[in-house]
Protein backbone atom coordinates (compact mmCIF):
# COMPACT_ATOMS: atom_id res chain seq x y z
CA UNK A 1 0.00 0.00 0.00
CA UNK A 2 1.36 3.42 -0.94
CA UNK A 3 1.93 6.05 1.73
CA UNK A 4 -1.20 8.18 2.22
CA UNK A 5 -0.35 11.76 1.36
CA UNK A 6 -3.64 13.39 0.39
CA UNK A 7 -6.99 13.94 2.01
CA UNK A 8 -8.63 11.85 -0.71
CA UNK A 9 -6.53 8.83 0.20
CA UNK A 10 -7.22 9.35 3.88
CA UNK A 11 -10.94 9.41 3.13
CA UNK A 12 -10.55 6.24 1.09
CA UNK A 13 -8.91 4.48 4.00
CA UNK A 14 -11.58 5.83 6.32
CA UNK A 15 -14.27 4.49 4.02
CA UNK A 16 -12.66 1.07 4.03
CA UNK A 17 -12.37 1.25 7.81
CA UNK A 18 -16.07 1.94 7.99
CA UNK A 19 -16.67 -1.18 5.91
CA UNK A 20 -14.70 -3.24 8.40
CA UNK A 21 -16.70 -1.83 11.23
CA UNK A 22 -19.89 -2.99 9.60
CA UNK A 23 -18.79 -6.60 9.97
CA UNK A 24 -19.15 -6.30 13.72
CA UNK A 25 -22.95 -6.45 13.44
CA UNK A 26 -25.63 -4.65 15.38
CA UNK A 27 -25.68 -4.89 19.17
CA UNK A 28 -29.05 -5.10 20.82
CA UNK A 29 -30.32 -4.75 24.31
CA UNK A 30 -31.44 -8.39 24.39
CA UNK A 31 -29.67 -8.99 27.69
CA UNK A 32 -31.19 -5.94 29.36
CA UNK A 33 -34.73 -7.35 29.24
CA UNK A 34 -33.70 -10.06 31.68
CA UNK A 35 -33.73 -7.47 34.47
CA UNK A 36 -37.51 -7.23 34.48
CA UNK A 37 -37.92 -11.01 34.62
CA UNK A 38 -35.12 -11.80 37.04
CA UNK A 39 -35.93 -13.48 40.31
CA UNK A 40 -34.84 -12.06 43.65
CA UNK A 41 -31.04 -12.26 44.19
CA UNK A 42 -29.96 -15.72 45.37
CA UNK A 43 -27.12 -18.24 45.18
CA UNK A 44 -26.62 -20.43 42.12
CA UNK A 45 -24.43 -23.50 41.58
CA UNK A 46 -22.19 -21.83 39.00
CA UNK A 47 -19.15 -19.57 39.07
CA UNK A 48 -20.01 -16.26 37.38
CA UNK A 49 -17.32 -13.90 36.10
CA UNK A 50 -17.48 -10.67 34.12
CA UNK A 51 -15.29 -7.68 33.28
CA UNK A 52 -15.13 -4.74 30.93
CA UNK A 53 -13.34 -1.51 30.09
CA UNK A 54 -13.44 1.36 27.62
CA UNK A 55 -9.80 1.51 26.53
CA UNK A 56 -6.60 -0.33 27.39
CA UNK A 57 -3.10 0.48 26.13
CA UNK A 58 -0.49 -2.29 25.93
CA UNK A 59 2.94 -2.65 24.36
CA UNK A 60 6.59 -1.65 24.52
CA UNK A 61 6.15 2.07 25.12
CA UNK A 62 3.47 2.73 27.72
CA UNK A 63 3.02 6.39 28.65
CA UNK A 64 1.31 7.66 31.76
CA UNK A 65 -2.45 7.27 31.73
CA UNK A 66 -2.43 3.98 29.81
CA UNK A 67 -4.33 2.00 32.47
CA UNK A 68 -7.77 0.60 31.54
CA UNK A 69 -10.54 3.21 31.59
CA UNK A 70 -13.95 2.64 33.22
CA UNK A 71 -12.76 -0.81 34.29
CA UNK A 72 -14.79 -3.00 36.60
CA UNK A 73 -15.02 -6.73 37.24
CA UNK A 74 -16.90 -9.51 38.99
CA UNK A 75 -14.03 -11.80 39.96
CA UNK A 76 -15.91 -14.94 40.95
CA UNK A 77 -19.51 -14.79 42.10
CA UNK A 78 -22.03 -17.51 42.84
CA UNK A 79 -24.99 -15.18 43.12
CA UNK A 80 -27.56 -14.03 40.58
CA UNK A 81 -28.79 -10.46 40.93
CA UNK A 82 -25.39 -8.69 40.99
CA UNK A 83 -25.09 -5.27 39.32
CA UNK A 84 -21.82 -3.33 38.93
CA UNK A 85 -21.04 -0.18 36.96
CA UNK A 86 -18.15 2.19 36.28
CA UNK A 87 -17.93 5.22 34.01
CA UNK A 88 -15.80 8.18 32.97
CA UNK A 89 -17.11 11.37 31.36
CA UNK A 90 -14.07 12.25 29.22
CA UNK A 91 -10.34 11.59 29.13
CA UNK A 92 -7.24 11.64 26.93
CA UNK A 93 -5.98 8.17 26.00
CA UNK A 94 -2.32 7.88 24.95
CA UNK A 95 -2.07 6.61 21.37
CA UNK A 96 -5.63 7.66 20.53
CA UNK A 97 -7.19 10.95 21.50
CA UNK A 98 -10.23 12.12 23.43
CA UNK A 99 -12.62 9.42 24.60
CA UNK A 100 -15.96 10.49 26.07
CA UNK A 101 -18.99 8.97 27.78
CA UNK A 102 -17.36 5.64 28.66
CA UNK A 103 -19.51 3.23 30.66
CA UNK A 104 -19.08 -0.40 31.73
CA UNK A 105 -21.96 -2.39 33.18
CA UNK A 106 -21.86 -5.98 34.52
CA UNK A 107 -24.75 -8.04 35.81
CA UNK A 108 -25.73 -11.63 36.70
CA UNK A 109 -29.23 -13.03 36.44
CA UNK A 110 -31.34 -16.17 36.67
CA UNK A 111 -34.55 -16.16 34.63
CA UNK A 112 -36.71 -19.29 34.32
CA UNK A 113 -33.78 -21.51 35.29
CA UNK A 114 -31.34 -19.86 32.85
CA UNK A 115 -28.25 -18.53 34.66
CA UNK A 116 -26.40 -15.74 32.85
CA UNK A 117 -23.38 -13.49 33.25
CA UNK A 118 -23.47 -10.25 31.23
CA UNK A 119 -21.01 -7.49 30.35
CA UNK A 120 -21.49 -4.38 28.24
CA UNK A 121 -19.22 -1.43 27.47
CA UNK A 122 -20.37 1.68 25.63
CA UNK A 123 -18.39 4.68 24.42
CA UNK A 124 -20.02 7.89 23.23
CA UNK A 125 -17.14 9.04 21.01
CA UNK A 126 -13.52 8.07 20.41
CA UNK A 127 -10.79 9.47 18.15
CA UNK A 128 -9.08 6.41 16.63
CA UNK A 129 -6.63 8.10 14.25
CA UNK A 130 -5.39 11.61 13.57
CA UNK A 131 -2.78 13.37 11.46
CA UNK A 132 -2.08 16.82 10.07
CA UNK A 133 -4.94 16.24 7.61
CA UNK A 134 -7.54 15.67 10.31
CA UNK A 135 -8.97 12.98 12.54
CA UNK A 136 -11.26 9.96 12.38
CA UNK A 137 -14.03 9.81 14.99
CA UNK A 138 -16.27 6.91 15.90
CA UNK A 139 -19.47 7.34 17.90
CA UNK A 140 -21.74 5.01 19.86
CA UNK A 141 -19.27 2.13 20.13
CA UNK A 142 -20.70 -0.90 21.93
CA UNK A 143 -19.27 -4.25 23.04
CA UNK A 144 -21.60 -6.84 24.58
CA UNK A 145 -20.94 -10.34 25.93
CA UNK A 146 -23.16 -12.95 27.53
CA UNK A 147 -22.41 -16.46 28.79
CA UNK A 148 -25.24 -18.60 30.11
CA UNK A 149 -26.43 -22.07 31.09
CA UNK A 150 -29.83 -23.51 30.27
CA UNK A 151 -31.36 -26.97 30.03
CA UNK A 152 -29.30 -27.69 26.90
CA UNK A 153 -25.94 -26.72 28.45
CA UNK A 154 -23.53 -23.80 28.22
CA UNK A 155 -23.66 -21.06 25.57
CA UNK A 156 -21.81 -17.86 24.65
CA UNK A 157 -22.74 -14.85 22.55
CA UNK A 158 -21.06 -11.58 21.59
CA UNK A 159 -22.18 -8.47 19.73
CA UNK A 160 -20.43 -5.26 18.73
CA UNK A 161 -21.78 -2.12 17.10
CA UNK A 162 -20.69 1.23 15.68
CA UNK A 163 -23.26 4.00 15.58
CA UNK A 164 -21.49 6.56 13.37
CA UNK A 165 -18.29 7.44 11.56
CA UNK A 166 -16.98 10.79 10.38
CA UNK A 167 -13.82 12.47 9.15
CA UNK A 168 -13.03 15.91 10.60
CA UNK A 169 -10.50 17.62 8.29
CA UNK A 170 -8.15 20.19 9.77
CA UNK A 171 -9.82 23.57 9.41
CA UNK A 172 -12.81 22.10 7.61
CA UNK A 173 -16.35 20.97 8.28
CA UNK A 174 -16.97 17.41 9.59
CA UNK A 175 -17.88 14.91 6.90
CA UNK A 176 -20.34 12.20 7.87
CA UNK A 177 -19.50 8.92 6.17
CA UNK A 178 -21.87 6.14 5.20
CA UNK A 179 -20.98 2.58 6.12
CA UNK A 180 -19.94 0.73 2.93
CA UNK A 181 -19.78 -3.01 2.27
CA UNK A 182 -17.82 -5.24 4.66
CA UNK A 183 -14.03 -5.07 4.33
CA UNK A 184 -10.77 -6.11 5.95
CA UNK A 185 -8.68 -4.51 8.75
CA UNK A 186 -7.29 -1.17 7.64
CA UNK A 187 -3.60 -0.29 7.76
CA UNK A 188 -2.23 3.19 7.19
CA UNK A 189 1.44 2.40 6.42
CA UNK A 190 3.79 3.29 9.23
CA UNK A 191 0.97 4.69 11.38
CA UNK A 192 -1.85 2.44 12.46
CA UNK A 193 -3.70 -0.83 11.85
CA UNK A 194 -7.33 -0.99 12.93
CA UNK A 195 -9.25 -4.24 13.40
CA UNK A 196 -12.91 -4.42 14.38
CA UNK A 197 -15.10 -6.98 16.08
CA UNK A 198 -12.29 -9.08 17.58
CA UNK A 199 -14.50 -11.53 19.44
CA UNK A 200 -14.08 -14.92 21.13
CA UNK A 201 -16.76 -17.47 22.02
CA UNK A 202 -16.28 -20.89 23.56
CA UNK A 203 -18.64 -23.32 25.26
CA UNK A 204 -18.24 -26.92 26.39
CA UNK A 205 -19.48 -29.19 29.16
CA UNK A 206 -17.51 -27.26 31.80
CA UNK A 207 -18.54 -23.69 31.02
CA UNK A 208 -18.75 -20.83 28.56
CA UNK A 209 -16.65 -17.77 27.74
CA UNK A 210 -17.72 -14.76 25.67
CA UNK A 211 -15.37 -11.84 24.95
CA UNK A 212 -16.11 -8.93 22.65
CA UNK A 213 -13.60 -6.27 21.57
CA UNK A 214 -15.20 -3.48 19.57
CA UNK A 215 -11.90 -2.21 18.11
CA UNK A 216 -8.20 -3.06 18.30
CA UNK A 217 -5.86 -0.26 17.21
CA UNK A 218 -2.20 -1.21 16.63
CA UNK A 219 0.25 1.71 16.54
CA UNK A 220 2.91 0.57 14.07
CA UNK A 221 5.56 3.13 15.03
CA UNK A 222 5.54 2.41 18.76
CA UNK A 223 4.42 -1.21 18.89
CA UNK A 224 1.57 -0.35 21.27
CA UNK A 225 -1.91 -1.82 21.03
CA UNK A 226 -5.08 -0.07 22.13
CA UNK A 227 -8.19 -2.15 22.77
CA UNK A 228 -11.32 -0.03 22.53
CA UNK A 229 -14.47 -1.35 24.18
CA UNK A 230 -14.16 -4.76 25.80
CA UNK A 231 -16.85 -6.89 27.43
CA UNK A 232 -16.14 -10.35 28.86
CA UNK A 233 -18.47 -12.82 30.59
CA UNK A 234 -18.06 -16.38 31.90
CA UNK A 235 -20.23 -19.06 33.48
CA UNK A 236 -18.41 -22.10 34.89
CA UNK A 237 -19.49 -25.48 36.21
CA UNK A 238 -18.32 -27.04 39.43
CA UNK A 239 -19.37 -24.85 42.37
CA UNK A 240 -20.80 -27.10 45.07
CA UNK A 241 -19.54 -25.87 48.41
CA UNK A 242 -17.04 -22.98 48.16
CA UNK A 243 -15.11 -20.78 45.77
CA UNK A 244 -11.31 -20.82 45.54
CA UNK A 245 -9.21 -17.65 45.37
CA UNK A 246 -5.45 -17.93 45.09
CA UNK A 247 -2.24 -18.17 43.12
CA UNK A 248 1.27 -19.55 43.19
CA UNK A 249 4.49 -18.21 41.67
CA UNK A 250 8.16 -18.99 41.60
CA UNK A 251 9.59 -15.47 41.76
CA UNK A 252 8.58 -11.84 42.18
CA UNK A 253 11.00 -8.90 42.34
CA UNK A 254 10.46 -5.28 43.32
CA UNK A 255 12.62 -2.21 43.91
CA UNK A 256 14.92 -3.11 41.03
CA UNK A 257 16.55 -0.64 38.67
CA UNK A 258 14.17 1.28 36.42
CA UNK A 259 15.17 -0.79 33.41
CA UNK A 260 14.15 -4.09 35.03
CA UNK A 261 10.80 -5.25 36.33
CA UNK A 262 9.71 -8.75 37.22
CA UNK A 263 6.22 -9.69 38.30
CA UNK A 264 5.09 -13.08 39.55
CA UNK A 265 6.81 -15.62 37.31
CA UNK A 266 5.50 -18.10 36.33
CA UNK A 267 2.06 -17.22 37.67
CA UNK A 268 -0.61 -19.89 38.15
CA UNK A 269 -4.07 -18.51 39.02
CA UNK A 270 -6.46 -20.84 40.79
CA UNK A 271 -9.81 -21.21 38.96
CA UNK A 272 -12.54 -20.15 41.34
CA UNK A 273 -14.34 -23.46 40.89
CA UNK A 274 -11.12 -25.43 41.52
CA UNK A 275 -9.32 -27.94 39.28
CA UNK A 276 -11.58 -30.97 39.86
CA UNK A 277 -8.74 -32.66 41.72
CA UNK A 278 -6.23 -32.30 38.87
CA UNK A 279 -2.74 -30.91 39.56
CA UNK A 280 -2.05 -28.13 37.04
CA UNK A 281 0.40 -25.24 36.75
CA UNK A 282 3.39 -23.81 34.90
CA UNK A 283 7.14 -24.47 34.79
CA UNK A 284 10.18 -22.54 33.57
CA UNK A 285 13.79 -23.70 33.27
CA UNK A 286 15.01 -20.31 34.52
CA UNK A 287 13.94 -16.71 35.17
CA UNK A 288 15.85 -13.64 34.00
CA UNK A 289 16.22 -11.18 36.86
CA UNK A 290 18.73 -8.98 35.09
CA UNK A 291 21.80 -10.69 36.47
CA UNK A 292 21.16 -9.83 40.12
CA UNK A 293 20.79 -13.52 40.92
CA UNK A 294 20.57 -16.79 39.00
CA UNK A 295 17.31 -18.70 39.43
CA UNK A 296 16.81 -22.25 38.15
CA UNK A 297 13.89 -24.68 37.65
CA UNK A 298 10.94 -22.48 38.67
CA UNK A 299 7.39 -23.79 38.96
CA UNK A 300 3.91 -22.87 40.16
CA UNK A 301 1.32 -25.63 40.66
CA UNK A 302 -2.00 -26.10 42.38
CA UNK A 303 -4.90 -28.46 43.03
CA UNK A 304 -8.41 -27.95 44.37
CA UNK A 305 -11.51 -30.08 44.63
CA UNK A 306 -14.92 -29.48 46.13
CA UNK A 307 -17.76 -31.74 47.12
CA UNK A 308 -21.03 -31.03 48.89
CA UNK A 309 -20.11 -29.85 52.36
CA UNK A 310 -16.34 -29.83 51.92
CA UNK A 311 -13.71 -28.06 49.77
CA UNK A 312 -9.95 -28.48 49.86
CA UNK A 313 -6.96 -27.33 47.83
CA UNK A 314 -3.35 -26.20 47.81
CA UNK A 315 -1.00 -23.78 46.03
CA UNK A 316 2.75 -24.44 45.63
CA UNK A 317 5.52 -22.17 44.30
CA UNK A 318 9.03 -23.58 44.01
CA UNK A 319 12.57 -22.79 42.89
CA UNK A 320 15.27 -25.46 42.58
CA UNK A 321 17.99 -23.01 43.60
CA UNK A 322 19.42 -19.49 43.51
CA UNK A 323 22.96 -18.18 43.21
CA UNK A 324 23.86 -14.61 44.24
CA UNK A 325 27.25 -13.17 43.36
CA UNK A 326 28.63 -16.22 41.58
CA UNK A 327 28.65 -18.46 44.64
CA UNK A 328 28.79 -15.85 47.39
CA UNK A 329 25.33 -17.00 48.53
CA UNK A 330 23.62 -20.16 47.28
CA UNK A 331 20.25 -21.58 48.43
CA UNK A 332 18.67 -24.85 47.23
CA UNK A 333 15.20 -26.44 47.35
CA UNK A 334 12.97 -23.41 47.96
CA UNK A 335 9.29 -24.38 48.23
CA UNK A 336 6.31 -22.42 49.52
CA UNK A 337 3.09 -24.39 49.91
CA UNK A 338 -0.21 -23.52 51.55
CA UNK A 339 -3.13 -25.93 51.96
CA UNK A 340 -6.66 -24.88 52.90
CA UNK A 341 -9.75 -26.94 53.75
CA UNK A 342 -13.28 -25.69 54.34
CA UNK A 343 -15.39 -28.33 56.08
CA UNK A 344 -18.85 -26.93 56.58
CA UNK A 345 -18.19 -23.51 58.08
CA UNK A 346 -14.75 -24.38 59.51
CA UNK A 347 -11.57 -23.34 57.65
CA UNK A 348 -8.18 -24.92 58.45
CA UNK A 349 -4.81 -24.02 56.95
CA UNK A 350 -1.40 -25.69 56.76
CA UNK A 351 2.07 -24.81 55.49
CA UNK A 352 3.28 -28.41 55.46
CA UNK A 353 5.50 -29.09 52.45
CA UNK A 354 7.22 -25.69 52.58
CA UNK A 355 10.98 -26.02 52.63
CA UNK A 356 14.23 -24.08 52.32
CA UNK A 357 17.15 -26.43 51.74
CA UNK A 358 20.90 -26.05 52.01
CA UNK A 359 22.36 -22.55 52.38
CA UNK A 360 26.04 -21.86 51.64
CA UNK A 361 28.00 -18.61 51.77
CA UNK A 362 31.29 -18.62 49.86
CA UNK A 363 31.14 -22.42 49.97
CA UNK A 364 30.57 -22.66 53.73
CA UNK A 365 27.27 -24.18 54.97
CA UNK A 366 25.02 -21.97 57.11
CA UNK A 367 22.07 -22.72 59.39
CA UNK A 368 19.05 -20.51 60.01
CA UNK A 369 18.92 -19.23 63.60
CA UNK A 370 15.70 -19.06 65.59
CA UNK A 371 14.96 -15.66 64.02
CA UNK A 372 14.74 -17.32 60.61
CA UNK A 373 17.07 -14.68 59.13
CA UNK A 374 20.57 -15.03 57.68
CA UNK A 375 22.61 -12.00 56.61
CA UNK A 376 25.74 -12.12 54.46
CA UNK A 377 27.29 -8.61 54.67
CA UNK A 378 27.45 -6.84 51.34
CA UNK A 379 25.54 -9.63 49.61
CA UNK A 380 21.99 -10.27 50.90
CA UNK A 381 19.66 -10.77 53.83
CA UNK A 382 17.46 -13.85 53.52
CA UNK A 383 14.33 -14.60 55.57
CA UNK A 384 12.50 -17.91 55.35
CA UNK A 385 8.80 -18.73 55.73
CA UNK A 386 7.11 -15.31 55.65
CA UNK A 387 3.57 -16.42 56.57
CA UNK A 388 0.18 -14.79 56.89
CA UNK A 389 -3.10 -16.31 58.04
CA UNK A 390 -6.33 -14.47 57.32
CA UNK A 391 -10.04 -15.07 57.05
CA UNK A 392 -10.76 -18.09 54.84
CA UNK A 393 -7.10 -18.82 54.02
CA UNK A 394 -3.37 -18.19 54.26
CA UNK A 395 -0.25 -17.23 52.29
CA UNK A 396 3.49 -17.89 52.40
CA UNK A 397 6.74 -16.70 50.84
CA UNK A 398 9.28 -19.48 51.26
CA UNK A 399 12.32 -17.19 50.99
CA UNK A 400 12.54 -13.40 50.89
CA UNK A 401 15.85 -12.05 49.60
CA UNK A 402 16.85 -8.42 50.26
CA UNK A 403 19.97 -7.41 48.35
CA UNK A 404 22.62 -5.48 50.28
CA UNK A 405 24.36 -4.07 47.22
CA UNK A 406 22.79 -0.64 47.72
CA UNK A 407 19.83 -1.24 45.41
CA UNK A 408 17.46 -2.38 48.17
CA UNK A 409 15.86 -4.82 45.73
CA UNK A 410 13.64 -7.53 47.22
CA UNK A 411 12.97 -10.90 45.59
CA UNK A 412 10.28 -13.25 46.88
CA UNK A 413 10.77 -16.93 46.07
CA UNK A 414 8.22 -19.71 46.41
CA UNK A 415 4.96 -17.78 46.75
CA UNK A 416 1.62 -19.42 47.53
CA UNK A 417 -1.75 -17.98 48.57
CA UNK A 418 -5.17 -19.61 48.83
CA UNK A 419 -8.56 -18.86 50.35
CA UNK A 420 -11.85 -20.77 50.18
CA UNK A 421 -14.93 -18.64 50.60
CA UNK A 422 -18.30 -20.02 51.57
CA UNK A 423 -20.89 -20.71 48.88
Amino acid sequence: MRQITTQALVLGAVGALAGSLLTAGAATASGATSDARARSPHDVDFALKASGFGTKVEGRQLPAGSAPTAFTAVGCATRAGIDKENHEAALQVPGLGTVSAVKTRLWTREVDGVVSSYARNTIGKVVVAQSSLGRVELSAVTAYARSFHDEKGFHAETKTDLGGLRFVPTGGAPQQLALPAPGRPIEIPGLVKITVGVNKKHADSDGALAKANALVVNKLATGTKVTVGQAKAQVLEGVKHGTFHGFSAGTEARGLDDNLTSGRTPLALMPCQGTDGEVTGKKLASVDLGGILDVSAVSATHMAVQRPGKSTGWERGSVAGIDIGDGRLVVDAIVGKVSVTRDGGKVTTSFQGSTVGRVTANGDPMEFPDTGVIEVPGVARIERFVKDTFKNGASIVALRVTLLDGSGAVVDLGQARLAIRAH
